[in-house]
């Protein structure tokens, strides 16, 4: 059984339930940490990702590829969800739930039901498979639907020193934009619609990345800030975030972050996978 290590590592566990169907026994963190994850920083459909907001083919890759494997993703409608699993098992993809969207793996379809690994932490309580039938399913499902599968490839090597170079600009870059957000005056909707691709890959999937790589000194100085940040915006004012966030200390923090990503790019074992991908 696999289970959750740390925030959100849902897709992770579910590569980690894919890969265990191949054969190979490992989890969440082993992947995150064997493909530099907490390094990573990206600018996508203008807002910012990090940690394990980074998924799909492109980036579950940097694990897959020196180890012989990749990711095959189809784009599927709702409506032609369930036919297409009856033909692909084991698969992960994405289903919606009260809280969000959540990464699951088919297994089996039964006769009546389709049945699902659902990754949870293990002390959560919650249940570690589901069982939908068509129309729950369909329910469930987003468009486009993305279905990842585990394929076999030739063995790669993953030059790792672009994505160190563009994930110091772009944690530069989220910062900056934050800043910029900071000095005005905004309503709780624009705080709202601002959380998930400006905020939350700093103040949320920036620290369990850096908590993941046991730099929890800086880990905890954002945590200050993330504290800061949520009080402002539970109790709206007229004021600016600015007031109530330390900008200097958001520059020192980032700049800090920043350094240790490009002190890979002098590192041979980081900037170069091998066939070990470590």
């Amino acid at each position: 059984m696999k289970y959750m290590h740390f925030r959100s590592s849902c897709a992770y566990t579910a590569l980690a339930a894919l890969m265990e169907s191949r054969g190979v026994d490992t989890e969440d963190r082993e992947i995150a940490l064997g493909m530099k994850l907490p390094w990573l920083y990206a600018e996508e459909n203008g807002g910012f990702a990090a940690g394990t907001m980074l998924q799909g083919a492109k980036w579950f890759d940097l694990w897959l590829a020196p180890r012989g494997y990749r990711m095959k993703e189809t784009e599927l409608s709702p409506r032609a969800l369930a036919s297409y699993l009856l033909e692909h098992a084991p698969v992960m993809l994405g289903l919606r739930t009260p809280r969000g969207k959540h990464a699951v793996v088919f297994e089996q379809f039964d006769g009546e039901r389709y049945r699902f690994f659902n990754p949870v932490h293990e002390d959560s309580g919650e249940p570690t498979e589901w069982s939908l039938d068509e129309d729950e399913l369909r329910e469930r499902a987003e468009p486009p639907v993305v279905v990842g599968e585990v394929v076999s490839a030739e063995p790669r090597r993953q030059d790792m020193r672009p994505l160190f170079a563009s994930s110091a600009a772009a944690l530069r870059e989220n910062r900056a934009r934050i800043e910029s957000f900071a000095a005005e005056k905004h309503t709780p909707d624009e705080y709202a619609s601002a959380m998930d691709t400006l905020f939350r890959p700093l103040l949320l999937d920036g620290i369990t990345m850096l908590e993941l790589a046991g730099e929890t000194e800086l880990a905890r100085g954002f945590s200050e800030l993330q504290r800061a940040f949520l009080s402002f915006v539970r109790v709206p004012g007229d004021a600016p975030l600015c007031e109530a966030m330390s900008m200097s200390r958001l520059r020192e923090l980032t700049e800090a972050y920043a350094r240790l990503i490009e002190r890979r790019l002098d590192r041979p074992a980081d900037a170069l996978y091998h066939g070990d991908g470590e």
